[in-house]
């Protein structure tokens, strides 16, 4: 059983890590998917992950079967979905706005799965994730203190550096900062849009294990 770390909250615009912390392997990889004989790739934008500033997508690619293609359909994870006006060679178009095609973005991470289906039942998908920045002139000021040792006592002796999480909503950190030096204790997060902006840090070790969550602190930006 991994323990989890204590951390304490300074003020609004500052985190401090404690000097307790204890690490955890995270993280799960989407998958794409496909039955035999069936595919659907997504070729504009070519590419598995980008991040942009705007605030739709345009979606467009190729799919092939052994038998007839019976739809080609999409969501977004952060909300939205459509179907596509072709099949071997498709383009997305949203219900939304059916004319232009554009899929709306939400700030953050979107994750896209177009999703293919022929007529003897096969499926296939394939997944975008498009990282939506902000493109605000606000900033905020985070800083902490470096953890020295782990919950069960024992010197931390290979941290690696931090990750900062933030997001518009409390506990939904939709953006990531890594900063792979251990020596770095201010951190200034810049381009944020007005409104709350809620923040976290973690710590994490030369192994690439990291810590739980700090307690968040939360930054009004005018």
């Amino acid at each position: 059983m991994t323990n989890r770390s204590t951390w304490q909250y300074l003020t609004i615009t500052i985190l401090a890590l404690s000097a307790s912390a204890c690490f955890e392997d995270s993280g799960d990889e989407n998958a794409d998917t496909s039955e035999s004989g069936l595919t659907v790739s997504i070729e504009n934008p070519n590419a598995s992950r980008i991040d942009t500033t705007d605030a739709t997508i345009s979606l467009a690619g190729t799919a092939a079967s052994d038998a007839a293609i019976d739809s080609i359909s999409w969501r977004n994870d952060r909300g939205g979905s459509g179907i596509a006006n072709s099949t071997a060679n498709w383009v997305a178009t949203s219900t939304a706005d059916w004319q232009s095609g554009n899929i709306s973005l939400q700030l953050g991470s979107n994750t896209i799965i177009v999703s293919a289906t022929d007529v003897d039942g096969k499926s296939s998908t394939d997944i975008l994730t498009v990282n939506r920045q902000s493109t605000g002139t606000g900033s905020a000021t985070l800083s902490w203190n470096p953890p020295t040792q782990r919950t069960d006592g024992t010197p931390l002796n290979n941290l690696a550096g931090y990750r900062i999480y933030y997001g518009r909503l409390s506990g939904t950190y939709d953006y990531q900062i890594d900063i792979g030096n251990p020596g770095v204790v201010t951190y200034v997060v810049e381009g944020l849009v007005p409104g709350d902006w809620y923040f976290a840090a973690a710590a994490y070790d030369s192994a690439g294990v990291e810590s739980d969550f700090s307690n968040e602190a939360t930054r009004n930006i005018l």
